[in-house]
C-alpha cells in the first residue's frame, strides 16, 4: 500500500504543476496582445478615377508597416501581421506605388526584376514627400480616401 499512495502523491502533484503551468500561460497570454489592431480599408483616386492596381502602405511612428494591394474598383485593405487584420491605432505616413510591373496584366520574362515604369508620380511612393498621413482610431468605420494628383 504505501507503493500505491506514493504513486498517488506524485500523480497528485504532477497534475498541481500542470495546472499552474496552464494558468501561468494564460495569465502571460493575456498581458501581452501586442498592438491595438483595427481593420483599415480605403480608395485611391488619380486623376479623379480609380486607380486600377498599385499597393498602399501606412507606417506607424514605430513597428511593421500595413500594407494592402489596390483592387481595379481603387480600393484597399490592409494587412499588418495576418491578412485582413489592418493596421496599428495611431498615426501613419502613407505611401502609394503605381508601377507597370503590378498591373494584373503585366508579363514578366524568366529573371526579370523590373518594376517598369512608374504610372503616378514619385512623390507618392515616398513616405516623407507623399504628405498623405492617416490617423487609425479604433471609432473609425469609414474608409480612407486618398486622391492623388499631378500637381
Amino acid at each position: 500500500m504505501p507503493i500505491s499512495r506514493t504513486i498517488l502523491t506524485h500523480r497528485r502533484s504532477k497534475l498541481k504543476t500542470a495546472i499552474a503551468g496552464c494558468v501561468a500561460t494564460v495569465v502571460l497570454a493575456g498581458c501581452d496582445r501586442g498592438p491595438q489592431m483595427v481593420p483599415v480599408t480605403g480608395q485611391v483616386l488619380y486623376k479623379g478615377k480609380p486607380l486600377e492596381f498599385g499597393s498602399v502602405m501606412f507606417q506607424p511612428p514605430s513597428g511593421q508597416p500595413a500594407t494592402g494591394d489596390i483592387q481595379p474598383d481603387g480600393t484597399f485593405s490592409l494587412s499588418t501581421y495576418r491578412p485582413g487584420d489592418g493596421a496599428v491605432v495611431g498615426s501613419h505616413k502613407v505611401r502609394i506605388a503605381c508601377y507597370q510591373s503590378q498591373s494584373p496584366t503585366a508579363v514578366k520574362g524568366p529573371g526579370e526584376q523590373s518594376l517598369g515604369r512608374l504610372l503616378i508620380p514619385m512623390k507618392y511612393t515616398l513616405f516623407d514627400q507623399s504628405r498623405l498621413t492617416a490617423e487609425v482610431r479604433e471609432d473609425r468605420t469609414e474608409p480612407f480616401i486618398f486622391e492623388l494628383s499631378d500637381l
